[in-house]
């Protein structure tokens, strides 16, 4: 005799009590989500002599995330059909809220920790008429820790091919990519190895949080002290501050920065701390011995007739400066 399929809301009750299980088994999540937070659900999960249901405990950080965002998608579906009450719904989706907040805290910081050394970024306008890929590729070759895209011209759906290369090549080389402007195209190409990059009149930090993953980095620009200030408080994984030099590559009409006023930059940074603008191989010295954490350049490697070349000697230059490669 063939046994009638479990209800619908048993099965979803049965998912949820999966996700929460195996967040709680998980080294990622942080001590806020106990099961005394979600007691709501009685001899339930807060029922310390409860069996699991079985599934392991998240491996990674991402994964307990994941987990969060399907226990929350459970627990939406719960709640409309009636079978839990709104505020023991309420009790749940905050303590999943906290875990995925400090979750995403943690991924980002550790994310944050990789930036170093040399970043390009790519722009098909800075090229020399070649493939922006063969320069990002170059660029890696030849030891840069980070890419950034930059696309002023196309639309988004025309960059989503070269950031999705874009993203599988930084990925292969345990490096990361920024996406200038777009948050959107950014959490399409994340989670994992894909941050932003926002200037002062883009996004503010706050909206382009909503659009990306709990665990994508966000960086901003900063031409002045006060608003690396600004950026920190408004929780910036990262800050840019320039133009160091001279640059052609972006319309500036103020004077360069020059390494002085990056040494009080890197007082006033708590995060890491991005250098930009006019650098090449010949005057990076005195950037990183400011305290610069990343050297961000354009055509010093996209204009260069040897990219793969100039990006090496850039990354020789940061390491003999004593910057972390």
């Amino acid at each position: 005799m063939t046994s009638s399929p479990a209800p619908a809301h048993s099965t979803l009750m049965s998912s949820l009590l999966a996700c929460l299980d195996g967040l709680l088994a998980s080294d990622a999540v942080p001590e806020g989500l106990m099961r005394g937070e979600i007691g709501w659900l009685g001899d339930g999960i807060s029922d310390p002599q409860r069996q699991s249901t079985g599934g392991r405990g998240a491996q990674s950080r991402h994964e307990a995330l994941g987990l969060a965002r399907a226990a929350d998608g459970l627990l939406t579906a719960l709640e409309d059909i009636g079978e839990i009450p709104a505020d023991a719904a309420l009790q749940l989706r905050r303590a999943l809220d906290d875990a995925v907040d400090r979750i995403g805290a943690v991924v980002r910081q550790a994310q944050a920790s990789r930036i170093r050394g040399l970043y390009v970024i790519i722009d098909p306008e800075v090229t020399g008429g070649r493939d922006p890929f063969d320069i990002a590729r170059a660029a890696i070759n030849g030891g840069a820790r980070m890419l950034q895209l930059r696309d002023k011209l196309r639309d988004k759906g025309e960059q989503l091919p070269l950031g999705t290369a874009l993203r599988d090549l930084c990925a292969a080389n345990d490096a990361l990519l920024i996406i200038n402007d777009h948050a959107d195209l950014a959490a399409a190409l994340g989670p994992e190895h894909v941050g932003l990059h926002v200037g002062q009149t883009d996004l503010p930090v706050a909206e382009a949080r909503k659009v990306l993953a709990p665990g994508q980095v966000l960086g901003r620009s900063n031409r002045e002290i006060e608003l690396i200030v600004e950026s920190q408080q408004m929780g910036a994984d990262h800050v840019a501050f320039g133009a160091m030099y001279t640059t052609t590559t972006k319309e500036v009409t103020r004077a360069p920065q020059g390494p002085e006023r990056l040494k009080q930059a890197r007082a006033a940074a708590r995060v890491p701390l991005v250098a930009i603008g006019g650098i090449t191989a010949e005057n990076v010295a005195p950037v990183v011995e400011a305290g610069a954490d990343a050297i961000c350049v354009t055509a010093a490697v996209g204009s260069a007739p040897n990219p793969e070349a100039a990006a090496a000697e850039l990354t020789e230059a940061i390491r003999s400066a004593g910057g972390r490669v």
